[in-house]
């Protein structure tokens, strides 16, 4: 029988060079290359989540697209999250992709024709404090852009901040609304200054993604693209 935590090292391992290389032919992240980083707060209202419910926590995110499309053409969009809980060694990085809204759909990255049209999801679920597998949903409330144009994002932050509404959904039922994201301070920085989010690595003690050998997959993706465009926030 092999040892699941070298089976494991082994999964982490195949995924380092090929995302290396391509970040390095790319000199970018291999997806997602493009970006706008935004400050804010979120705000959760279920036990779920870890730390406190109804106090608002502030929240560094990043929105991009996938492959970096014109943004008159449909792209995966993403909407990452990196929250301060006060708690544990790292912050917590929740990272969020356009998607389909069934419960099969949401596992699946899907292109959207803007920021207005997409809806958010995990993609992979998580497990809080050993309960159900359950993915994380956010869905734009209010005026977001039509377009997946970045520099549009930037012009209505200049107007109004951003709301999401964070939901939470198994696979049996359907999302319930059990938070809020406001953001509001765009961060002038080149996509190289960017920061970079690990959803497995920065990741609170309570909460694990699932299933395992996807999280050390995606563990030695984003290591490899870090690697290979040469970014030291390992």
């Amino acid at each position: 029988m092999v040892d699941s935590g070298r089976a494991l090292d082994t999964i982490r391992s195949a995924f380092v060079g090929p995302f290396r290389i391509a970040a390095s032919v790319r000199h970018a992240r291999v997806f997602h290359p493009k970006g706008l980083v935004i400050g804010g707060t979120v705000e959760f209202n279920s036990s779920w989540w870890p730390g406190r419910t109804r106090i608002s926590l502030p929240v560094t995110a990043r929105m991009s697209g996938g492959i970096g499309t014109p943004s008159m053409i449909p792209d995966v969009l993403g909407l990452a999250l990196r929250i301060d809980l006060d708690e544990g060694p790292t912050p917590w990085d929740l990272l969020l992709a356009s998607s389909g809204t069934s419960s099969l759909t949401r596992m699946l990255p899907l292109p959207a024709t803007g920021w207005n049209t997409a809806r958010y999801s995990s993609l992979m679920p998580l497990s809080s404090t050993g309960g159900p597998p359950t993915w994380v949903v956010a869905e734009p409330v209010g005026e977001h852009p039509p377009t997946t144009s970045i520099n549009a994002l930037a012009d209505a932050l200049a107007i109004a901040p951003l709301v999401f509404s964070l939901q939470l959904a198994t696979f049996t039922n359907s999302p319930t609304p059990s938070g809020r994201v406001v953001l509001s301070d765009v961060r002038d920085l080149a996509d190289d200054e960017q920061p970079s989010f690990d959803p497995v690595v920065n990741c609170p003690p309570s909460i694990a993604l699932r299933p395992e050998w996807l999280a050390a997959a995606r563990i030695g993706a984003y290591r490899g693209s870090r690697r290979g465009r040469g970014a030291t926030d390992e």
